[in-house]
């Protein structure tokens, strides 16, 4: 396993880690413009929507963001035009994503999130999802690369983990 942050992040001479302060997800049309704005000047709008489809896999997504979303999506059909006005599908093709990404995001966040808990801080989703990114689209990755039986193992701890609560 690895953890999800950046060096920056890391401790420092025994000083407890302090997640950074995340903003709050868009609720409507204007939020996701005003989310997306410093991802579209970076020219990289593409990271914005991976990090919103790592939250929503995990189901922590706020439905008043995916309604934000999906109605950003109405208002620029030529942006997801070639993935049927479909935001998720835009993601998987325009990142390549595999079949088993989902697992992958899943997995890291159950073991990440409950380490961060461990730890005494709280793992923000958006947080997760960006360090996810970095991680997944680091040079040599090995994010949703699986080994033996790895893959099977990881959905057995997704399994267990939804069945508890």
């Amino acid at each position: 396993m690895f953890g999800f942050r950046k060096k920056k992040d890391k401790k420092q001479h025994g000083d407890a880690y302090q997640p950074p302060q995340m903003p709050p997800f868009p609720i409507d049309y204007d939020g996701v413009i005003e989310a997306l704005a410093p991802y579209y000047q970076e020219k990289r709008p593409l990271d914005f929507f991976f990090e919103m489809y790592v939250v929503d896999v995990i189901e922590k997504l706020p439905q008043e963001t995916i309604a934000a979303i999906d109605d950003f999506s109405a208002k620029h059909p030529d942006l997801f035009a070639g993935h049927g006005g479909d935001w998720r599908q835009y993601v998987v093709k325009g990142c390549q994503l595999s079949d088993t990404i989902e697992v992958a995001i899943w997995d890291l966040w159950i073991q990440n999130s409950a380490n961060a808990k461990r730890d005494g801080w709280e793992y923000h989703p958006w947080h997760y999802a960006q360090n996810f990114a970095d991680n997944y689209f680091v040079d040599g990755s090995r994010v949703d690369v699986w080994e033996t039986n790895a893959l099977e193992e990881a959905q057995r701890r997704i399994e267990a983990y939804r069945n508890s609560g």
